[in-house]
């Protein structure tokens, strides 16, 4: 009788050591699945990216003509010379112009972003209907005259009715000789 209860255990043992293990393998399988899966997905990103780089490169050419043609468009100024005050007169006359009201206009300092020189100007406060604000800033982004970036704008309502004010951060780029 003991002989039969020890083949017994001995079989429930070897049993559960068999679940056991394939209960292992389960999880190692399924574990292994979705990291293969996971694996995919970032190859076929990876691939993905490739070509794009690859399609930019083989681009190279046109790119940087067009930077040229934009970079011979820029304004340029003589080095050591100021140039906030003709940034500032020329977004003064552009908000005349399309009769946007500034009151209170400040240029910052001049920051260097590569090769194209960067000044900020700060509208702090104007005021004009939203008809004149559009057409100031379709203006200023499309001026022969220079090349300005409205950066940030806010407004609200004005005191006057039909009538908006607010504040604009812009950027002007230029080169020096």
């Amino acid at each position: 009788m003991d002989d039969a209860k020890l083949r017994e255990k001995a079989m429930m043992a070897v049993v559960a050591v068999v679940v056991l293990y394939a209960v292992a393998v389960g999880v190692w399988f399924f574990s292994a699945e979705s990291a293969w899966k996971r694996a995919a997905k970032a190859y076929g990103r990876e691939c993905d990216r490739y070509e794009q780089e690859e399609k930019l490169i083989s681009e190279r050419r046109k790119w940087n003509e067009l930077y040229d043609r934009e970079k011979a468009a820029m304004p340029t100024f003589e080095a050591g010379k100021a140039t906030d005050t003709v940034w500032l007169r020329k977004v003064e006359d552009l908000a005349r112009t399309n009769l946007v009201l500034i009151t209170s206009i400040d240029s910052g300092k001049e920051v260097e972003a590569g090769d194209v020189l960067e000044l900020p100007i700060e509208v702090k406060s104007w005021e004009g209907s939203l008809e004149a604000l559009v057409k100031f800033m379709h203006a200023l982004e499309n001026t022969p005259e220079g090349m300005f970036d409205v950066k940030e704008i806010s407004l609200r309502p004005s005191q006057k009715k039909g009538y908006l004010r607010g504040s604009l951060s812009i950027t002007c780029a230029y080169m020096r000789e």
